[in-house]
């Protein structure tokens, strides 16, 4: 399919690529133990369920019923499907939904919509309208009669469940820009600055005494903690921006990580660890000499991915001192 922008994208998509979208889209959302999808015969009016719990269809679970047409979805159509997933539920064949999703990039029908908005309006349009919308759609093999003990089954599913999915509200939210930025490598949402906390946190220690080892062996002296250096002329300033770069870095990180942005967040570290190796493996008159340069060279990094654009400098040199951390970069070679 050629490039489109986002929008035109998803609605120029045929109707089995809309609902493997969706399932995309599904599986970057969280709380969901497993996303499936069903299609062809027999899927018993689901096209993408998410599963809350290892339960599956015997727990809570998320219909994503996608609708590709060429206009907004009709009342008889949304109504149908509704009723569609309530009858088999009511068969047996899983528990009834917890959420249930129309996901139509051309949204729905304004009467639709208005029941959607009214949740006893909706129960009361689907029950009224069985006969017309229902009993001959559900299936093929013989007409649906809405019995009481199907009714009652009806009347006791909450209908606020219901909802639509429309262009526009999946590309606002977070799963469906990450899952744009992958598609069309465009710029996610920038990640927030890092906070440095005022004393040094444990998790900060192997990086920082790579750092106290450089001084030391730059002046000679031992510094045994950070404190011993905080008036330095030039160490305490130096050790300050480290930090600053440090939790810019993890701040960084974390964002893209909970946004389920794991593979462009390694694929970023793999290309500032292949970019600093020359200026980490260089002959350097000390080990500080030797931070500085994998620093400077930090800089000047342009790494590949849709992350490059909001790898800041000081995110790119913060990420060496995580490197430091795990022990994948040393400053000072023995």
């Amino acid at each position: 399919m050629p490039l489109l922008h986002p929008e035109r994208y998803i609605v120029a998509l045929p109707a089995d690529e809309l609902e493997k979208f969706a399932r995309e889209w599904a599986l970057l959302k969280k709380g969901y133990f497993e996303v499936e999808r069903f299609s062809g015969a027999g899927d018993m009016g689901r096209d993408v369920v998410g599963y809350l719990s290892k339960q599956r269809h015997e727990g809570d679970w998320h219909n994503y019923q996608c609708k590709q047409y060429g206009k907004a979805v009709p009342l008889n159509v949304g109504l149908g499907e509704i009723g569609k997933i309530l009858y088999f539920a009511h068969k047996g064949e899983f528990t009834a939904p917890t959420k249930f999703y129309f996901v139509a990039p051309k949204g729905v029908v304004r009467t639709l919509r208005t029941y959607i908005s009214k949740p006893s309006e909706l129960k009361k349009a689907l029950i009224d309208n069985w006969d017309d919308y229902c009993a001959k759609t559900i299936t093929r093999k013989k007409a649906i009669v809405l019995t009481n003990e199907l009714k009652k089954f009806i009347e006791a599913w909450d209908f606020s469940n219901v909802s639509v999915i429309s262009v526009d509200v999946m590309l606002a939210d977070p799963a469906g820009r990450i899952l744009m930025a992958k598609k069309f490598a465009e710029s996610p949402d920038p990640a927030p600055k890092g906070i440095v906390p005022g004393t040094i946190e444990d998790r900060e220690m192997p990086y920082v005494q790579q750092l106290l080892d450089a001084y030391s062996e730059r002046d000679s002296k031992i510094y045994a903690d950070h404190s011993a250096i905080a008036k330095h002329p030039d160490h305490g300033s130096h050790l300050t921006m480290q930090r600053e770069r440090f939790f810019d870095a993890d701040a960084f990180t974390r964002f893209y990580r909970d946004n389920t942005m794991t593979e462009e967040i390694d694929l970023l570290r793999n290309d500032m660890l292949h970019g600093v190796a020359e200026a980490h493996g260089a002959a350097h008159s000390d080990a500080l000499a030797r931070a500085n340069a994998v620093m400077q060279q930090a800089a000047n990094v342009q790494p590949s991915g849709v992350l490059a654009k909001h790898a800041r400098v000081p995110v790119k040199q913060g990420i060496c001192h995580h490197f430091a951390n795990e022990g994948k970069l040393k400053w000072r070679k023995k």
